[in-house]
């Protein structure tokens, strides 16, 4: 699900079918995911190719994820779909889901857990490419969130970090192919672990909609989790995601607040 949808299609919009799924891709996506390649770079002057190798990733990871939905719906016998991507997300939007309320679930889950085979294939190829796939996916799992416990933990350091950075800085590989495994890796795996967050209208909190049957319950779990998230962000002067957290926030108020079952 989009933070974000545009109601208006641009001239500059590509438009192609893909098995198909018509599929419409916004301007503005490219440069969301262009800005927070610069942010996550963490530079004054961030590299442009490793900025452009995590718009691309990103782009592949959305798409991935939206026709992880529109196959899954049609496979269960839901009606034609239409993928679009804008802004910070994307929109599957199906004429009517599966008939049975199960179908509807697989259809929902069928986006994450897309995304996240995708950024596992990336991984492993990441992996074997720093000569160690353990390593090299743990070193990709810990690095966005908790880098400092890659340096200051012995084991940590001796048996993931050293490897991969030893790998890395000795040249063996192309640095943008190493990065761009990586970005892969990292962009899939944690856009599928957040998109699974109990929180409407990401999947996760979707799923708990249909499985609780109850728009109140919904909307008072996504509040309460998107304020936990919130807060874990700001200590840990996570500015971006908290932003994403306090727009969560508020858009699962209002529903709780509209909402009474």
């Amino acid at each position: 699900m989009p933070f974000m949808q545009e109601s208006r299609y641009s001239p500059w919009c590509i438009s192609y079918t893909f098995a198909g799924i018509p599929t419409i891709i916004h301007p503005s996506s490219w440069v969301v995911l262009l800005l927070m390649g610069i942010m996550v770079s963490g530079s004054n002057e961030p590299d442009l190719f490793q900025v452009i190798l995590f718009a691309v990733a990103g782009m592949l990871c959305l798409l991935v994820h939206e026709y992880g939905h529109a196959l899954v719906c049609r496979f269960l016998g839901g009606g034609a779909s239409v993928v679009e991507i804008a802004t910070m997300g994307g929109m599957t939007r199906c004429d009517y889901p599966p008939p049975t309320r199960l179908g509807h679930i697989m259809m929902v889950m069928a986006g994450p857990t897309a995304s996240l085979l995708l950024g596992l294939a990336g991984g492993l190829v990441f992996g074997w490419m720093a000569g160690d796939v353990c390593a090299g996916l743990l070193f990709s799992l810990l690095f966005p969130v908790i880098p400092d416990l890659l340096m200051s933990n012995a084991w940590l350091l001796n048996h993931v970090s050293a490897p991969v950075i030893d790998m890395f800085e000795n040249g063996q590989i192309p640095p943008y192919l190493f990065y761009a495994f990586n970005m892969l890796f990292v962009v899939c795996v944690w856009w599928s672990f957040f998109n699974m967050l109990p929180i409407f209208p990401l999947d996760g909190g979707q799923t708990l909609q249909l499985v609780t049957r109850s728009n109140f319950i919904t909307a008072r779990v996504g509040v309460t989790v998107a304020l936990f998230l919130l807060v874990y962000c700001v200590l840990n002067l996570m500015f971006m995601m908290a932003l994403i957290a306090a727009y969560f926030l508020y858009l699962n108020f209002q529903y709780m607040r509209s909402t009474r079952d």
